[in-house]
Protein backbone atom coordinates (compact mmCIF):
# COMPACT_ATOMS: atom_id res chain seq x y z
CA UNK A 1 0.00 0.00 0.00
CA UNK A 2 1.29 3.41 -1.02
CA UNK A 3 1.79 5.90 1.77
CA UNK A 4 1.15 9.62 1.39
CA UNK A 5 4.86 10.50 1.60
CA UNK A 6 5.39 8.59 -1.66
CA UNK A 7 2.46 10.34 -3.32
CA UNK A 8 2.94 13.91 -2.07
CA UNK A 9 6.36 14.78 -3.49
CA UNK A 10 7.86 18.24 -4.14
CA UNK A 11 6.99 18.36 -7.85
CA UNK A 12 3.34 17.47 -7.23
CA UNK A 13 2.34 20.95 -5.97
CA UNK A 14 0.84 23.75 -8.05
CA UNK A 15 -0.14 27.27 -7.05
CA UNK A 16 -2.51 29.04 -9.43
CA UNK A 17 -2.71 32.81 -9.12
CA UNK A 18 -6.02 34.46 -10.03
CA UNK A 19 -7.81 31.45 -11.53
CA UNK A 20 -10.58 32.47 -13.91
CA UNK A 21 -12.53 29.25 -14.52
CA UNK A 22 -12.80 25.56 -13.78
CA UNK A 23 -11.59 24.84 -17.33
CA UNK A 24 -8.49 27.01 -16.83
CA UNK A 25 -7.68 25.26 -13.52
CA UNK A 26 -8.15 21.79 -15.04
CA UNK A 27 -5.99 22.75 -18.01
CA UNK A 28 -3.16 23.95 -15.74
CA UNK A 29 -3.36 20.81 -13.58
CA UNK A 30 -3.17 18.57 -16.66
CA UNK A 31 -0.28 20.64 -18.07
CA UNK A 32 1.58 20.16 -14.77
CA UNK A 33 0.91 16.40 -14.93
CA UNK A 34 2.31 16.35 -18.47
CA UNK A 35 5.41 18.34 -17.45
CA UNK A 36 6.15 16.30 -14.32
CA UNK A 37 4.97 12.82 -15.28
CA UNK A 38 4.86 12.83 -19.11
CA UNK A 39 1.18 11.88 -19.24
CA UNK A 40 -0.80 12.80 -22.36
CA UNK A 41 -2.32 16.16 -21.38
CA UNK A 42 -5.33 16.03 -23.71
CA UNK A 43 -6.25 12.49 -22.70
CA UNK A 44 -5.98 13.47 -19.05
CA UNK A 45 -8.04 16.63 -19.52
CA UNK A 46 -10.75 14.75 -21.44
CA UNK A 47 -10.92 12.07 -18.74
CA UNK A 48 -11.08 14.72 -16.02
CA UNK A 49 -13.93 16.54 -17.77
CA UNK A 50 -15.79 13.22 -18.27
CA UNK A 51 -15.35 12.39 -14.57
CA UNK A 52 -16.69 15.78 -13.49
CA UNK A 53 -19.79 15.32 -15.69
CA UNK A 54 -20.65 12.20 -13.66
CA UNK A 55 -20.82 14.30 -10.51
CA UNK A 56 -18.94 16.79 -8.44
CA UNK A 57 -15.69 15.69 -6.78
CA UNK A 58 -15.92 18.36 -4.11
CA UNK A 59 -15.93 17.12 -0.51
CA UNK A 60 -16.96 20.36 1.19
CA UNK A 61 -15.13 23.16 2.99
CA UNK A 62 -13.60 24.50 -0.23
CA UNK A 63 -11.92 21.20 -1.15
CA UNK A 64 -12.15 18.97 -4.23
CA UNK A 65 -10.51 15.64 -5.03
CA UNK A 66 -10.99 15.08 -8.75
CA UNK A 67 -9.63 11.71 -9.82
CA UNK A 68 -9.15 9.82 -13.04
CA UNK A 69 -7.77 6.44 -13.95
CA UNK A 70 -5.01 6.23 -16.52
CA UNK A 71 -3.49 3.17 -18.18
CA UNK A 72 -0.19 5.00 -18.87
CA UNK A 73 0.90 4.82 -15.23
CA UNK A 74 1.72 2.04 -12.78
CA UNK A 75 1.78 4.11 -9.57
CA UNK A 76 -0.69 6.73 -8.32
CA UNK A 77 0.26 10.36 -8.94
CA UNK A 78 -1.21 13.64 -7.81
CA UNK A 79 -1.19 17.38 -8.31
CA UNK A 80 -2.00 19.34 -5.14
CA UNK A 81 -3.41 22.63 -6.40
CA UNK A 82 -3.89 25.76 -4.34
CA UNK A 83 -5.94 28.56 -5.87
CA UNK A 84 -5.20 32.13 -4.81
CA UNK A 85 -8.92 32.81 -5.15
CA UNK A 86 -11.72 30.28 -4.65
CA UNK A 87 -13.88 29.26 -7.62
CA UNK A 88 -17.38 27.84 -7.88
CA UNK A 89 -16.96 24.15 -8.74
CA UNK A 90 -20.58 23.13 -8.08
CA UNK A 91 -19.88 21.97 -4.54
CA UNK A 92 -22.71 20.27 -2.71
CA UNK A 93 -22.20 22.64 0.25
CA UNK A 94 -22.23 25.62 -2.18
CA UNK A 95 -18.82 26.78 -0.96
CA UNK A 96 -16.29 27.88 -3.57
CA UNK A 97 -13.20 25.66 -3.89
CA UNK A 98 -9.59 26.75 -3.37
CA UNK A 99 -7.85 23.43 -2.56
CA UNK A 100 -7.78 20.67 -5.16
CA UNK A 101 -5.97 17.35 -4.97
CA UNK A 102 -6.03 15.92 -8.49
CA UNK A 103 -5.38 12.18 -8.34
CA UNK A 104 -4.21 10.20 -11.35
CA UNK A 105 -4.72 6.57 -10.49
CA UNK A 106 -3.66 3.37 -12.25
CA UNK A 107 -6.47 1.28 -13.67
CA UNK A 108 -5.34 -1.97 -12.11
CA UNK A 109 -6.26 -1.54 -8.46
CA UNK A 110 -9.72 -0.29 -7.55
CA UNK A 111 -9.35 -1.12 -3.84
CA UNK A 112 -5.97 0.62 -3.54
CA UNK A 113 -7.38 3.62 -5.40
CA UNK A 114 -10.22 3.85 -2.86
CA UNK A 115 -7.71 3.64 -0.01
CA UNK A 116 -5.71 6.52 -1.51
CA UNK A 117 -8.86 8.63 -1.87
CA UNK A 118 -9.70 7.90 1.78
CA UNK A 119 -6.18 8.85 2.96
CA UNK A 120 -6.27 12.15 1.05
CA UNK A 121 -9.76 12.88 2.36
CA UNK A 122 -8.64 12.25 5.97
CA UNK A 123 -5.60 14.49 5.50
CA UNK A 124 -7.77 17.31 4.16
CA UNK A 125 -10.26 17.05 7.04
CA UNK A 126 -7.51 18.47 9.25
CA UNK A 127 -8.40 22.18 9.32
CA UNK A 128 -4.96 23.12 10.65
CA UNK A 129 -3.38 21.75 7.45
CA UNK A 130 -5.96 23.22 5.09
CA UNK A 131 -5.71 26.64 6.78
CA UNK A 132 -1.92 26.58 6.37
CA UNK A 133 -2.17 25.44 2.74
CA UNK A 134 -4.56 28.29 1.98
CA UNK A 135 -1.91 30.71 3.25
CA UNK A 136 0.84 29.36 0.98
CA UNK A 137 2.56 31.66 -1.46
CA UNK A 138 4.68 28.96 -3.14
CA UNK A 139 4.62 25.30 -4.09
CA UNK A 140 7.65 24.77 -1.83
CA UNK A 141 5.84 26.09 1.25
CA UNK A 142 2.83 23.85 0.51
CA UNK A 143 5.10 20.81 0.24
CA UNK A 144 6.82 21.80 3.52
CA UNK A 145 3.46 21.97 5.33
CA UNK A 146 2.40 18.51 4.14
CA UNK A 147 5.86 17.00 4.77
CA UNK A 148 6.03 18.37 8.28
CA UNK A 149 2.60 16.98 9.09
CA UNK A 150 3.40 13.54 7.67
CA UNK A 151 6.76 13.44 9.46
CA UNK A 152 5.17 14.45 12.80
CA UNK A 153 2.46 11.84 12.32
CA UNK A 154 5.10 9.15 11.68
CA UNK A 155 7.16 10.12 14.74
Amino acid sequence: MLNLRELLIPNSFLLIENPTSKKMVFDKMCSKAFEEYDIDKNLLLNNLIKREKIGTTTIGNGIAIPHVQNDQISNPLCIVTILSRALDLDALDNNPVDLIVFLILPQWSKSENLQILAQISRLLRNSEITDKLRGCISEESAFAIISQHLNNKAA
